[in-house]
C-alpha cells in the first residue's frame, strides 16, 4: 500500500529538481473546509494539517495540495469532474472523501453510491500512477441546535435521520468494504466519532453548522488519522544511504555542490 507515494518521497527526498509530490483531496464540503455557513477555512482544513505534518517529517520534501472538494457534492455528482479535478493533473495520492451527501439518499441509493466509488476508483488506478486513501465520514447530527443557519434548516430532517437509523453508518461499511476489494487503505474517522460516542460523549455540538461540518478540533482529527496511516504502512525507504532510515533529514545542497 502507498508505494508510489512513498517512491515520490524518496525521488524528492533525493533529487531536488524532481517535481514536487501532489496531493488531491476528491471529495464534498468536508474536503473543501466548509464550516459555518459560508465560511471556508482554507488554513484549518484536513489536508493542509496534513500538508504541515508532512513536510514536518520529510523536511527535504516539497508537498503540493489541490483541494477537489465541493460543497453539497456526491460521488455520483463528481463523476463528470473527475478527470477535470484529478486525472489530469496525475496526482500522486488521492483523498476521496465522500459519504455525507450521498447518505441522505438512504438506503436505496447505496448500490448506486457502491458503483460510483468503485467506479472512481478504478479510474483512478487505470489512469494513474496515484495512490489512494478513503475517509469513512463523521458523524451527522442526532438532534437539532441553534447553529443551524436557516438557509439550512430544510435539511434537518434527513439529516436526522440518516444519522439516527444507522443509514450514515451503512455507507461507511460501504466505503471499507470497497476499501478491501482493491486493497486500499481507510482512515477510518467514522470509527473516531464512534469511540466518542461510546464514551458518553456527545458529538453533535463538535459540528459546527449543527449538521455535518466537523469543528476545527475534528478538522485536525482528519488529519492526524491520515498522517498516522502514512506512516504507520511506510516502507523503510533509504535517504542518502541504505542503512539509514526514511525519516532522517537530508541536507540541502545548491547548485554548486555548497550546503545551506
Amino acid at each position: 500500500m502507498l508505494e508510489h507515494l512513498y517512491g515520490r518521497i524518496k525521488e524528492k527526498t533525493e533529487n531536488n529538481g524532481s517535481a514536487p509530490i501532489l496531493i488531491i483531496p476528491f471529495g464534498d464540503s468536508v474536503t473543501q473546509g466548509c464550516m459555518a455557513a459560508g465560511i471556508i477555512d482554507h488554513t484549518g482544513v484536513y489536508h493542509n494539517i496534513l500538508k504541515q505534518k508532512l513536510e514536518e517529517a520529510y523536511p527535504q520534501c516539497t508537498f503540493s495540495v489541490y483541494n477537489a472538494g465541493i460543497s453539497g457534492a456526491s460521488a455520483g455528482s463528481s463523476l463528470p469532474r473527475l478527470d477535470r479535478d484529478v486525472i489530469q493533473h496525475r496526482p500522486d495520492l488521492v483523498i476521496l472523501g465522500f459519504c455525507l451527501n450521498d447518505a441522505t439518499g438512504g438506503l436505496e441509493q447505496l448500490e448506486s453510491f457502491k458503483q460510483n466509488i468503485r467506479f472512481i476508483v478504478e479510474r483512478i488506478k487505470t489512469t494513474t500512477q496515484a495512490d489512494i486513501i478513503i475517509l469513512t465520514p463523521n458523524f451527522m447530527a442526532s438532534y437539532e441546535t441553534s447553529r443551524i443557519a436557516e438557509v439550512h434548516r430544510k435539511y434537518i430532517g434527513v439529516i436526522l435521520k440518516t444519522q439516527k437509523d444507522g443509514i450514515l453508518k451503512e455507507y461507511s461499511d460501504t466505503l471499507k468494504h470497497i476499501a478491501g476489494e482493491f486493497n486500499i487503505p481507510v482512515a477510518d474517522i467514522y470509527a473516531e466519532w464512534v469511540a466518542m460516542a461510546a464514551a458518553g460523549i456527545d458529538t453533535t455540538p463538535f459540528l459546527i453548522n449543527g449538521l455535518n461540518h466537523p469543528d476545527a478540533e475534528r478538522q485536525k482529527l482528519i488529519a492526524e488519522k491520515v498522517f498516522s496511516l502514512i506512516r504507520k504502512i511506510s516502507i523503510a525507504v533509504p535517504s542518502t544511504d541504505s542503512s539509514a532510515p526514511f525519516e532522517t533529514p537530508l541536507v540541502c545542497n545548491n547548485d554548486d555542490g555548497h550546503k545551506k
